[in-house]
């Protein structure tokens, strides 16, 4: 049984210099362990200090990670006993790299889980706006009777500058909240 395998490669050199591609032959009875002992002994897989963990994925689905120097790690649906014929076929073996806190029983496109995700409420968007209101008012009545004094400007021109700013201040509050829930 002829399988193809794909690598990523582990630096800008690495790719100029070794293949990214292989083709291994096993045994049409051969399991995952005995498929991924071959191509991690055949030297292969390349890794670098920053790149030290390969995932082993099928059509964007993880099977298992290998290590430089410990035996790979399977995820929960597959065991080095599975046939190769049945996870395997006629498909393409991908060895990746990938974070080190992916969730390894997700597909490549999935989204991330629940946890991971900013809670934002409406509450908490216009709170962002209030503080920001306040600011901006706080900050406009100092000027206004401090630096800009000045200009000599009564309280009844005072106050729709004030109200301007306060305005101006609630959408950047909200503006700002919003762009740090959005990562």
């Amino acid at each position: 049984m002829r399988i193809n395998v794909l690598r990523q490669a582990c630096c800008s050199a690495d790719d100029q210099i070794n293949r990214l591609d292989a083709v291994y032959e096993v045994d049409s009875k051969a399991t995952m362990e005995t498929l991924l002992g071959k191509i991690c002994e055949s030297d292969f897989l390349q890794y670098s200090s920053t790149h030290d963990r390969l995932s082993v994925e099928i059509d964007d689905r993880q099977v298992a990670e290998v290590f430089p120097s410990a035996p790979p790690v399977w995820m929960a649906d597959v065991g080095p006993e599975t046939p190769v014929k049945w996870l395997v076929g006629d498909r393409t073996l991908h060895f990746v790299f990938r974070l080190k806190d992916r969730y390894v029983d997700t597909s490549r496109n999935a989204n991330p889980p629940a946890t991971a995700s900013i809670a934002v409420s409406a509450r908490e968007h216009s709170a962002y706006g209030v503080m920001g209101a306040l600011a901006a008012f706080g900050f406009a009545w100092v000027a206004l009777n401090t630096v800009l004094e000045s200009y000599f400007l009564d309280d009844a021109e005072k106050w729709p500058i004030s109200l301007l700013a306060t305005l101006a201040g609630f959408i950047i509050g909200r503006t700002v909240h919003r762009s740090k829930t959005r990562l």
